[in-house]
């Protein structure tokens, strides 16, 4: 007896292969640049290093206000917050698209961190 027997026929679906002939689909399987995997690796280490500089205020926020102190502030730790979800959440566009939506993603994460430190750091 066979194990194939066993079993239900598969049922059949109405699929669409994915094209082999170098097509640059969505779902193309190009390998990624290594200029294009160092700068979305680089905007990945900025957007980490944006969300720990952003949980560190808030730490640092918490501990001023129990202490009397005045700390970094409101705007500053909400606005940190905010940018660094923002930069995390357009890095994980950035590593899951290698079309022009993705470049624009990574992009963004250079200007939301360095924007962000700009305006709350240098300036």
């Amino acid at each position: 007896m066979s194990r194939r027997s066993d079993y239900p026929e598969p049922r059949q679906y109405r699929t669409r292969p994915i094209p082999v002939d170098g097509a640059r689909g969505r779902h193309s399987r190009r390998a990624p640049s290594r200029s294009g995997s160092a700068i979305r690796g680089l905007s990945g280490a900025l957007a980490v290093g944006s969300l720990v500089l952003a949980l560190v205020l808030v730490g640092v926020q918490f501990w001023a206000t129990g202490e009397g102190q005045e700390g970094p502030g409101l705007p500053a730790v909400i606005s940190q917050l905010v940018t660094a979800v923002a930069a995390v959440a357009a890095q994980a566009v950035a590593d899951r698209r290698r079309d022009l939506v993705g470049g624009l993603a990574t992009l963004g994460v250079f200007v939301l961190v360095f924007g962000s430190l700009w305006f709350w750091w240098w300036a």
